[in-house]
């Protein structure tokens, strides 16, 4: 069916029909997974490979669910972890994942994320389903190319009369909803409804399905508790068109375009064929840099709470140190107040025994549902027929 944005409708809706194409699930979970070793972000991670990530049960999987962690202390000043990629890559999708934990606490920055492998980053696209840091709340987002597959999303469609406000939450929510990203000064889009944000502390107290969608006209992401998942889920079923409560973000591509004609050219086209990514960093361009405003900074008050005291005393012990301005630091270095806390040398901060209570994903299946008449399509346009 042809998508329609009604009148009394807060986003557009595809009526696309979802059948299951691959899923990860059970004691094979992770087999058509590649693990990365690239560690881009100036973290505390050690990627490890396959081989390395089993041995020391960084990733794990069992017949009901499989297991991504903070594993132990690796080379000096990183603990070791794992960034693995679906070996498939899908233009068009829904993607769901049951979990029943995700990390969270101090010095963490897990995401769950998609990229494209056939394109220099950003020019195909990535878009962040699941990304935090310490105790910031979840959000997601959206990264593209200053020429190739630009878009500036119009922010009267995420902003509707009745309906859920989603402000773009880059630049601590005064973003302008330009998915341009250049680093620093262009962090890309995140239109995001604040009632359905959530740190990771409180998104692993709350076991959910967590969906992202892409057709050609959208994205959308909702996060559904597990208690509530809908029986066209369940039943693989999936009807997302029905599933507006639990949305959580949503970027209307197309809508932008026919609105203001130039601002998103080629809104089918934002990203090319994207793998789906899980990883666990630590410290690094996020979650070292915002230490110093962070509850997890030891400003000299002890307190025994998950979110708070972490780690070496600010400024006789450490600073915190931001890789894209260190002032003479070194990013990831020794005198980082994050590094030394997920390093912890000598067992002084338990960072151990800290990490194994909630530093790890716990996640039941991951399934990527396709639509048949969007794939029609796809393949017509390929083909260079009219459709």
């Amino acid at each position: 069916a042809a998508p329609v944005a009604a009148g009394g409708e807060c986003c557009e809706k595809g009526g696309h029909t979802y059948s299951l194409d691959w899923k990860a699930q059970g004691s094979t979970f992770w087999d058509e997974w590649n693990y990365l070793q690239f560690e881009p972000n100036s973290g505390g991670a050690e990627y490890l490979t396959r081989e390395e990530a089993i041995a020391k049960k960084v990733t794990e999987a069992h017949g009901t669910h499989a297991i991504l962690r903070a594993g132990p202390k690796g080379k000096r000043l990183k603990r070791t972890s794992a960034k693995v990629e679906t070996q498939r890559k899908w233009t068009y999708f829904l993607m769901a994942m049951k979990y029943e934990a995700v990390p969270w606490g101090c010095g963490v920055w897990p995401a769950v994320w998609t990229h494209s492998p056939d394109a220099a980053w950003p020019q195909g696209g990535e878009l962040d389903i699941l990304e935090y840091a310490n105790e910031i709340t979840s959000r997601t987002s959206f990264h593209t190319d200053a020429v190739a597959n630009r878009c500036h999303l119009d922010q009267s469609l995420l902003n509707k009369p009745g309906c859920s406000r989603m402000p773009d939450a880059e630049f601590n929510f005064t973003g302008n909803y330009d998915c341009v990203t250049h680093y620093p000064d262009k962090i890309g889009c995140a239109p995001n409804d604040l009632g359905h944000m959530a740190n990771g502390q409180e998104m692993a107290n709350t076991p959910s399905v967590v969906a992202a969608e892409w057709t050609p006209e959208y994205l959308k992401i909702w996060r559904i508790p597990n208690t509530e998942l809908p029986a066209d889920l369940v039943s693989d079923q999936p009807q997302p068109d029905g599933w507006d409560q639990w949305l959580m973000a949503y970027y209307p591509f197309a809508e932008s375009e026919r609105n203001f004609p130039g601002t998103c050219p080629n809104p089918a086209g934002v990203m090319k064929a994207q793998k789906l990514v899980i990883n666990l960093n630590f410290c690094g361009d996020w979650a070292a840099k915002v230490w110093v405003n962070s509850t997890c900074a030891n400003k000299g008050q002890y307190s025994s709470g998950p979110w708070s005291a972490k780690g070496p005393l600010m400024g006789s012990q450490c600073v915190a140190v931001d890789p894209h301005n260190p002032k003479g630091e070194t990013p990831a270095g020794p005198r980082d107040c994050c590094t030394q806390f997920i390093y912890d040398e000598d067992g002084t901060f338990g960072t151990e025994d800290y990490l194994a209570q909630h530093g790890f994903f716990n996640i039941s299946w991951i399934k990527v549902y396709q639509s048949q008449g969007v794939q029609r399509r796809l393949q017509a346009k390929e083909e260079g027929v009219l459709v």
